[in-house]
């Protein structure tokens, strides 16, 4: 049986950090929320082991668990509270072909605080990676289900609209992917390609 102590305001942001992330364009009360308590959840995620990451300019917060790599013994001990899943070999090029895309963007001078990219772009990019593919149906099959599985992860969002089937690449992808970072994964990558020709 429930006590009656008061349920704080920013509870459904703390659930919603749990569940995933929470972008201030699509849950502005539970953003502000966030905001105006951020200090209390700090504190009441670093009992438990997890910090908050939030980025105010960009719109976007979530939890990171550290794994003890730094020398943190207590980390160490803590269980996962959400297993690692490695990324299949098309997710990750679709996410660094999407985090490439979003810093071309963010070197431009549009005026566009959106990043959009169309289905058929992304199919597009991804050729390149593919280049012995003859069955096309199961290629874009394959993007396809990469596409799908990278809007589950909350880096892009799909939109709706009439000039064809269309995506806003979600900034998260900035903390996600470094951009120090990308040149190792690129390489990686490339690495992999070289041993499975």
């Amino acid at each position: 049986m429930m006590t009656n102590e008061i349920i704080a305001s920013y509870a459904p942001a703390l659930i919603k950090l749990l569940q995933g992330i929470l972008y201030e364009d699509e849950d502005k009360d539970d953003w502000g929320e966030l905001l105006k308590n951020e200090k209390n959840v700090r504190e009441y995620f670093g009992k438990i082991g997890l910090r908050l990451y939030l980025d105010e300019a960009e719109g976007y917060a979530f939890l990171q668990q550290p794994d003890g790599d730094d020398g943190d013994e207590e980390a160490k001990k803590l269980p996962r509270l959400v297993k690692r899943v490695p990324l299949s070999y098309e997710v990750t090029v679709l996410c660094v072909l999407l985090r490439e895309k979003l810093l071309e963007f963010n070197n431009s001078t549009s005026d566009s605080t959106r990043c959009i990219v169309y289905k058929h772009e992304i199919h597009d990019l991804m050729r390149q990676f593919f280049p012995d593919q003859t069955d096309e149906p199961k290629l874009l099959k394959k993007f396809d289900e990469s596409i799908n599985r990278v809007v589950k992860l909350h880096f892009l969002k799909e939109l709706k609209n009439k000039e064809g089937e269309s995506y806003e690449i979600r900034r998260i992808l900035k903390a996600k992917i470094p951009a120090e970072t990308l040149t190792d994964i690129k390489k990686g990558l490339e690495a992999y390609d070289k041993s499975n020709a």
